[in-house]
């Protein structure tokens, strides 16, 4: 049976579509507090840049709308599809793609992407209410009025060939870098076990120690995390100055448990 057309939902801001990350902090608005909070938010992306000191550069790049930038949109959909079809694939069960078409997530959502010689490595995607989180199960929708102001971050995937300890923050501070110029307060997303302890480093706290059963990702339970951007940019802070010691002090098994996970 064919898709019926749907109502257009609320959908992002796109004041800042299109740039690349290097371009969303300047000249964004006159608040003192924002200019201070995106002046940290770029000492920490050149940092985290420094680190992959000796290779081809990781290119960040976004916000990238549906509405606006088809093209780039579509080529992180195929990453991430692939790497979903290799490793995850319940993310691609016909329940997931029809909660994706009913609340319109990547039409809505502003998109990045890291990539090394035109090569995608990572992508992530930030969306406002509604979230999809609430959607997934009735516990969920239970703490969705706690984040009103907030942003939604999902769909963090990394390929596996391509990790290291800096792309996922880098994404994140990319994302994140973008949303408090639109006048969100902080950002919020779902994880699994595995991935909450690399959130945690970031700044991201659980919203309680309730664990949530997703009926349509199995059984594995999943944290509903979320921070605003102080917390955020103390703890990226130290994490950063943390991996350049180890990088500077040549600790590389150190350095090396400290590669991200995803979010799935």
């Amino acid at each position: 049976m064919p898709l019926r057309r749907r109502p257009p939902l609320a959908t992002a801001s796109r004041s800042q579509r299109g740039k690349s990350v290097a371009d969303t902090g300047g000249g964004v608005s006159r608040d003192p507090e924002l200019a201070s909070r995106l002046a940290a938010m770029g000492v920490l992306e050149t940092r985290m840049a420094g680190l992959g000191a000796g290779q081809p550069p990781v290119v960040m790049a976004g916000p990238f709308f549906h509405a606006t930038d088809p093209a780039e949109v579509q080529r992180v959909r195929q990453f991430r599809d692939a790497q979903y079809r290799a490793r995850l694939s319940y993310l691609l069960s016909p329940e997931q793609l029809q909660l994706d078409w009913r609340l319109e997530l990547d039409e809505r959502s502003a998109h990045f992407h890291a990539s090394r010689d035109g090569q995608l490595l990572g992508s992530l995607r930030i969306t406002p209410a509604p979230f999809e989180f609430q959607a997934l199960a009735p516990s969920l929708e239970a703490e969705a009025p706690r984040f009103q102001g907030y942003a939604e971050f999902s769909r963090l995937v990394v390929d596996p060939e391509a990790r290291s300890p800096s792309v996922t923050p880098r994404l994140l501070i990319a994302a994140c870098t973008w949303a408090m110029t639109e006048g969100y307060v902080g950002i919020a997303g779902l994880c699994r076990r595995a991935a909450r302890t690399v959130f945690e480093r970031y700044g991201l706290a659980a919203a309680s120690e309730e664990q949530h059963r997703v009926p349509m990702r199995g059984p594995q339970p999943y944290t509903l995390m979320g921070g605003t951007w102080p917390q955020l940019i103390a703890a990226s802070t130290r994490m950063s100055e943390r991996l350049t010691r180890l990088r500077m002090n040549d600790s590389p098994d150190a350095y090396s448990r400290l590669v991200e996970v995803e979010q799935t």
